[in-house]
């Protein structure tokens, strides 16, 4: 499941929570949410919050996640990953070299300093 937080999706700032698995019809549900933060905001920033994550679907759905990647890499200034998995470290490790975005990843138990990270990289920014 992929939940869109509005109350944080502001300044810039795109809050995506991401729980148990992925469907390639929430990721087909997303593609205008993206589109339309990117459009609308100078400097977009992204934090994605992975709690509880079992992965994807099916291979349809890792396809389409794949293809997003794909399509929005360099949209973002800064990406925040925040996650309970070494995996999820060790993935945003090995995807860093690969985004102009900066990437970086937090241990669920310092989300406060994803926050404090995305939000000090968008002071004095112009939305």
């Amino acid at each position: 499941m992929l939940t869109v937080n509005n109350n944080e999706s502001q300044n810039g700032v795109l809050a995506l929570q991401v729980t148990d698995k992925l469907t390639e019809g929430v990721l087909n549900d997303l593609v205008p949410v993206l589109k339309k933060h990117v459009s609308q905001h100078n400097d977009p920033h992204l934090i994605l919050v992975m709690e509880n994550f079992k992965g994807w679907e099916d291979a349809a759905a890792f396809w389409k996640d794949l293809r997003l990647d794909a399509e929005y890499i360099g949209s973002f200034d800064r990406i925040a990953i925040i996650g309970e998995a070494k995996w999820q470290q060790w993935g945003t490790q090995l995807l860093n070299p690969l985004f102009n975005e900066e990437l970086q990843f937090f241990s669920l138990d310092h989300a406060g300093s994803a926050w404090n990270w995305i939000r000090k990289s968008h002071e004095g920014t112009d939305e």
